[in-house]
């Protein structure tokens, strides 16, 4: 265990740790810091169902019935449009259109794809912008709201022509999202999708993480021939087997510690709130799991398969060093590596368990499939690892 300890040591040194850090942040302002910070504060009018979304929570809890819904609608479109009746009687942009009430605007945006005069223009804008406060946004999503979570049950029936014909699994899969009532919680698409994006980003800069960090072990024992002291020692060549021990150890210290510090980030825009909510949700439109799945069980399988990833990721790396003598020759070697590891994370990440939105499960229509190809990710790195364990038992030091 010493010596193991040992080995880590070298993969966790200052330099090392500086690149890493630098590149997870730089990697985090390009790519991922957005989904942070616009989550609530970006286009409408997904800031208005977020918003919808958070208050049917606290009021019903994860779980709705359409009755539950439907109350809920009707007493928030009042409330809206008394407001918005009160905008058009004291604001003059309004009077100048000729819309006194809720009912002259609701006639005027039926003829949106009439020719408005510039009156009628300006008007309809007013009251979806800041000056109103986006009532007209707030007031099309609660429409959109009840729209979707009732055609939640028949929209993959609408869709065959798109997704093509449904096989007898997700057939019976989608009967049993009906028949179970999984479209009877909340969860916006908007929600979904932002963890989606952040999901994979964050999967992609893991893979660049673990390859700075575990791949210069052996390139910098050999580059200087430790490895030579190393193989003249008690413990002989089986410090490979320390070695990669440590090379494990330290992929998944990694992806314990950025998913604490990147997953608290996310934290902050406190989609915690959905935990329980099915992702079959009737308020997110269009996708379907192929698991009786919730929110906080979709996040927790991505980091599970994260994990999987990340060492499988680390024993590929730990080959590539063994066979590269030098950092210019190693980082040739990763780039490709690092390519195919990012290109996966995208197929694997987004929108996984989802069906007929993975890119994988639209390959070869199999429920898991992202389960499957992790697993076989694995095997390969394992078997590429015992060629080079078997190898160093016979190869000549010279």
């Amino acid at each position: 265990m010493s010596m193991i300890w040992l080995e880590m040591k070298k993969i966790w040194n200052w330099k090392i740790l500086c690149a890493l850090a630098l590149a997870c942040a730089l990697f985090y302002v390009m790519f991922m810091s957005y989904f942070v910070s616009y989550y609530k504060s970006g286009n409408h009018p997904q800031v208005e169902m977020i918003y919808y979304a958070e208050e049917l929570v606290h009021l019903y809890g994860t779980s709705i019935t359409p009755e539950e819904l439907s109350a809920y609608v009707a007493a928030e479109r009042e409330r809206l449009v008394a407001q918005a009746d009160t905008q058009f009687k004291t604001m003059p942009v309004f009077a100048e259109a000729g819309i006194y009430s809720y009912a002259d605007f609701s006639r005027l945006r039926e003829a949106r794809g009439s020719a408005f005069t510039q009156a009628e223009n300006d008007a309809y804008w007013t009251l979806y912008g800041e000056a109103c406060n986006y009532l007209g946004f707030f007031l099309e999503t609660l429409e959109h709201m009840e729209e979707e979570f009732d055609i939640k049950p028949i929209y993959i029936g609408w869709n065959d022509s798109v997704w093509g014909v449904l096989n007898e699994r997700e057939q019976a899969r989608y009967t049993e999202i009906v028949q179970n009532n999984e479209h009877h919680t909340v969860l916006s698409y908007w929600t979904h999708g932002n963890t989606n994006d952040y999901a994979v980003c964050f999967a992609v800069m893991l893979m660049l993480a673990v390859l700075i960090l575990v791949s210069p072990l052996q390139v910098s024992d050999r580059h200087g021939n430790i490895h030579h002291l190393q193989y003249s020692s008690k413990l002989g060549r089986k410090i490979i087997h320390r070695q990669l021990a440590a090379t494990l150890l330290s992929a998944f210290m990694l992806t314990t510690v950025l998913v604490l510090i990147f997953g608290g980030i996310y934290s902050t825009n406190g989609t915690y709130l959905f935990w329980d909510a099915n992702i079959n949700s009737g308020l997110n439109l269009g996708h379907y799991s192929v698991f009786h799945m919730t929110y906080g069980q979709w996040v927790t399988a991505m980091i599970v398969l994260m994990y999987i990833l990340a060492l499988g990721v680390s024993m590929l790396a730990f080959v590539l060093s063994r066979f590269s003598r030098s950092m210019i020759t190693l980082i040739m070697k990763l780039i490709p590596l690092f390519a195919a590891a990012a290109y996966l994370c995208t197929a694997v990440f987004n929108y996984s368990f989802s069906m007929l939105d993975n890119t994988l499960y639209n390959l070869v229509r199999v429920f898991g499939t992202e389960v499957y190809v992790c697993g076989v990710v694995v095997i390969l790195a394992l078997a590429a690892v015992l060629y080079v364990v078997r190898r160093e038992k016979r190869v000549d030091v010279m």
